[in-house]
């Protein structure tokens, strides 16, 4: 029996496993600022960096208004079991307005699934911002 865990609940989906494919999005209202983070299966045959840059491209296309910083490695989570991820900054345009964004992807420990997390305000981040981001990238633990 397959079990998904939501913030509120648990679902019982009997012998069939779905593709999770799922969207979490956290609006931090004091901040102006948003967490999105979503999920995807990547083919066995992919590395972490190919199915970023097929998740890039797939962006590009569908925005010619994006700037991409060069991808750095970072680390997610505790330190006692840290997750390799590639980190970068994405501005880009909704409508006729730039959005700014921090983005952090890696593979789920165990797991042949891309997680990326999307930090982003319609205006630059600030200092404060950006420690937000830190410690939430600091912070985290996979199940």
């Amino acid at each position: 029996m397959t079990e998904y865990l939501t913030h509120d609940l648990i679902l019982y989906l009997g012998e069939e496993v779905p593709e999770d494919l799922t969207l979490n999005m956290l609006r931090f209202r004091a901040r102006d600022t948003t967490l999105v983070m979503a999920r995807s299966p990547v083919a066995d045959d992919k590395t972490l960096d190919e199915a970023i840059e097929d998740q890039l491209q797939m962006l590009r296309e569908k925005s010619k208004a994006m700037t991409i910083t060069p991808t750095k490695i970072a680390r997610l989570g505790v330190d006692d079991q840290p997750v390799e991820a590639r980190e970068m900054g994405i501005e880009f345009m909704v409508g006729n307005k730039s959005h700014f964004q921090l983005q952090a992807a890696c593979l789920i420990p165990g797991q042949h699934r891309l997680l990326v997390l999307n930090y982003s305000k319609p205006s630059p981040l600030n200092t404060d911002d950006i420690e937000h981001w830190r410690a939430i990238k600091q912070k985290l633990r996979f199940n």
